[in-house]
């Protein structure tokens, strides 16, 4: 039976001003319509290649609904869908400059949009060829009056000009909000993280209070216990034998009310690692395992130990006392297997055993397991306890690493003296 626990994760996605209110650009290119149809209209009367004209300038409404509305909202810059609804617009509306030269007003209301669809110098290219264009087509048709040339290359000169100048304030008030979206978001990151980071710092001081708060109150009483036992044992008549049983009871259970509250203790406080690393640290508690069970306690360290983040090696000490405790308080094994390998991606710590096993799933009631989740899914690891009942069990913590350049050499005999108890309670 297997037992898995991972980290959840989450997402954040910012919209643009322009992107949450689209009815605004509905309204500019419907006003850029109407004025661009009313222009064509009474420029050479009702005649029926006008009316055609008009028509087909009508067409920009499909094209806008189809294409241009969703890659405004939708596409990223120059997409495949804004490259087709500018040339769509380009196509269009030329044919209606060119009827009424005043139709290349409705230019500079396309102008922000042309600049929000394309790249620069994409746009630049568009709004030219949108103002050059009709000039030409005029300059060939009323070449036979000289004087309908200056104002036309007036009109056209100012409207490119136009064009120009809104469109790219346009565009530079969009580079600047999209730098602005990018800020909020790793500031909402940066939020995150803090509060992360705040919670976790709380709950680390918390627990260092009330290790103390232990220490100083039911460790210090039970000390106290055993040396008042140890002194009534030695004042009783050794012919009180019912006495003198009571009293080794009590020293017994004083005792062991005293080694879970160390034990308590230690769990609660930091891990103890300025000494000493990771991996001798495991080492440690496997031989203090071994010896005091006598059992066979193998510690396998793979892979090139190395400095890791704090956290990290807390998270990995505690899970390693916490699986050896209960080998110790509840498995009756012969052998254990200890592995802590190091890869690139993560930190594995495997403790295996051959004793009586349990059922994962099954509550005790007990916090030993349920706390060593709690802080391996709190720095985005997993747990996965396999095991059934007299089939041993297997405990797998995985743990997150960055990628270090700093790495330890194995320690060798003598090179380090770390402290003799990986779980003080002092």
């Amino acid at each position: 039976m297997t037992v898995t626990s991972a980290a959840p994760r989450s997402a954040t996605h910012v919209a643009h001003a322009w992107q949450r209110t689209p009815w605004l650009w509905d309204v500019q290119l419907g006003m850029a319509l109407v004025t661009a149809e009313l222009f064509v209209a009474f420029s050479h009367g009702s005649k029926p290649w006008v009316t055609a004209v008009d028509a087909w300038l009508l067409l920009s409404v499909p094209l806008y609904a189809t294409v241009g509305r969703p890659a405004l909202h939708r596409d990223a810059e120059n997409s495949r869908r804004a490259l087709s609804f500018c040339t769509g617009v380009a196509v269009l509306y030329t044919p209606a400059a060119v009827v009424a030269q005043e139709t290349s007003i409705a230019m500079v209301v396309l102008a922000p949009l042309s600049y929000l669809l394309l790249s620069r110098s994409k746009a630049i290219a568009f709004l030219l060829v949108c103002n050059v264009v009709p000039p030409l087509c005029w300059t060939v048709l009323w070449w036979d009056e000289p004087a309908h040339l200056l104002p036309s290359l007036l009109i056209a000169a100012s409207v490119a000009g136009s064009c120009l100048t809104i469109g790219g304030w346009v565009q530079n008030i969009a580079v600047q909000s999209s730098e602005r979206a990018d800020l909020l978001r790793q500031l909402e990151s940066s939020r995150d993280e803090l509060a992360r980071l705040s919670t976790a710092h709380g709950a680390l001081l918390e627990r260092e209070r009330l290790a103390r708060e232990i220490h100083d109150t039911l460790a210090q009483g039970f000390t106290s216990l055993v040396m008042l036992c140890q002194a009534l044992r030695g004042e009783l008549d050794p012919r009180a034998e019912q006495a003198c049983r009571y009293v080794d009871l009590m020293h017994r259970t004083a005792r062991e009310n005293l080694a879970e509250s160390r034990s308590l203790v230690a769990s609660l406080s930091p891990a103890q690692l300025d000494d000493s690393a990771l991996d001798e640290a495991v080492r440690r508690l496997g031989e203090r395992l071994a010896e005091e069970l006598g059992i066979i306690v193998d510690v396998h360290v793979t892979g090139t130990p190395r400095t890791l983040p704090p956290t990290v090696e807390v998270v990995a000490l505690r899970a390693s006392q916490e699986a050896l405790s209960n080998i110790r308080k509840h498995a009756h094994a012969a052998h254990v297997d200890v592995c802590l390998a190091y890869t690139s991606a993560h930190l594995e710590l495997t403790v295996r055993d051959d004793g009586r096993g349990f059922s994962p799933t099954a509550s005790d009631g007990g916090y030993g397991l349920p706390g060593m989740r709690a802080r391996v899914t709190e720095i985005g690891g997993t747990t996965e306890v396999i095991s059934a009942p007299g089939q041993g069990a297997t405990l797998t913590v995985r743990l997150p690493q960055p990628p270090s350049r700093t790495t330890l050499p194995l320690i060798q005999n003598g090179s380090r003296r770390p402290s003799d108890d990986p779980n003080p309670a002092r």
